[in-house]
């Protein structure tokens, strides 16, 4: 890969992250003060934003959206300090959580692209990185050291449950008996 970039597909043993049904909910968004330009489909958002769908929600000192004209959301970009994202899966599983100095949601594709020192988390298991590609639909992860030189991509999965054998340890075996002179 060019400049060596180390490149990690990462799966979770459950790909349905995302609730099934957050792509069809309300888009809500709170903030300190907003600029909206219906003719251009944007909409800039300042000052502790706040955006919900259904189960997501992202914190931002900045959003930027960008929609069609029919309304529809196409992209979100969240900077902060950093931006946060939260989402909860189907089947009552932990909360996603993410974080970076800049998220870029992709509403058509669902999917959350973290840049700079971005991390997501599910309970204890995390995933950290420059740059965080993270598919909401499929749960698939990629990660690269973006731009850095240094940069390394750090992974923590927890056990999970008592799925180990546990083996069976086997009787210690007899010792030749020794000859006895006559």
């Amino acid at each position: 890969l060019k400049n060596s970039l180390w490149i990690l597909i990462f799966s979770l043993s459950n790909p349905a992250w995302a609730l099934s049904s957050d792509r069809n909910q309300p888009l809500n968004i709170q903030s300190d003060a907003a600029m909206i330009d219906d003719n251009n489909g944007l909409a800039i958002y300042t000052g502790n934003v706040m955006v919900t769908q259904g189960s997501i929600r992202i914190d931002a000192d900045k959003v930027t959206i960008n929609y069609s004209k029919k309304q529809d959301l196409e992209k979100v970009v969240a900077e902060g300090k950093p931006a946060k994202f939260k989402q909860t899966p189907d089947g009552g599983k932990a909360d996603i959580l993410a974080k970076s100095g800049r998220m870029e949601y992709f509403a058509d594709k669902d999917t959350l692209h973290l840049l700079q020192n971005a991390e997501v988390r599910q309970a204890q298991d995390s995933f950290a990185a420059q740059r965080i590609m993270y598919d909401t639909k499929t749960g698939v992860i990629q990660a690269d050291k973006g731009e850095s030189k240094d940069g390394r991509i750090s992974v923590v999965i927890q056990p999970r449950g008592d799925k180990t054998e546990k083996a069976e340890v086997a009787p210690p075996a007899e010792k030749p008996k020794s000859k006895q002179p006559k």
